[in-house]
């Protein structure tokens, strides 16, 4: 299942994801702005664990670790990347989220035109 929506519309997702209640109050302290890169546990020491990613983009991307059994949603913070998620490709910039399977096939960081800057959190649930 792949899920790409604006951030405006999150709050909608709650019934099939209850999870997006920990994201949207993590969101809501702004605390994935405010670090750098890293692995990091909820305040409320939920079953959601979030990484902070600073990257440039380019035209190969990376392969970013697997998850299987879980469902990941990235945000691009800063910036924007393209996103392949099993042969299905999404631009994401600020304000539009995507969630995907953990264990589908991913290509992160690729660049739109030229190499830019981008900051993104990825949610793990």
């Amino acid at each position: 299942m792949i899920v790409y929506d604006t951030l405006s519309e999150l709050e909608s997702y709650l019934g099939p994801f209850p999870e997006i209640s920990v994201i949207i109050s993590v969101l809501d302290r702004s605390l994935p702005y405010q670090e750098g890169p890293g692995r990091y546990e909820t305040p409320e020491k939920s079953d959601v664990i979030y990484f902070v990613d600073e990257f440039l983009t380019s035209a190969s991307g990376f392969a970013p670790e697997i998850f299987p059994g879980k469902r990941i949603m990235e945000i691009v913070l800063d910036g924007a990347e393209i996103v392949s998620v099993s042969g299905s490709v999404f631009r994401l910039g600020e304000g539009v989220f995507l969630i995907y399977e953990g264990d589908e096939s991913i290509k992160r960081g690729l660049a739109w035109t030229v190499p830019e800057s981008a900051k993104c959190v990825r949610f793990v649930f």
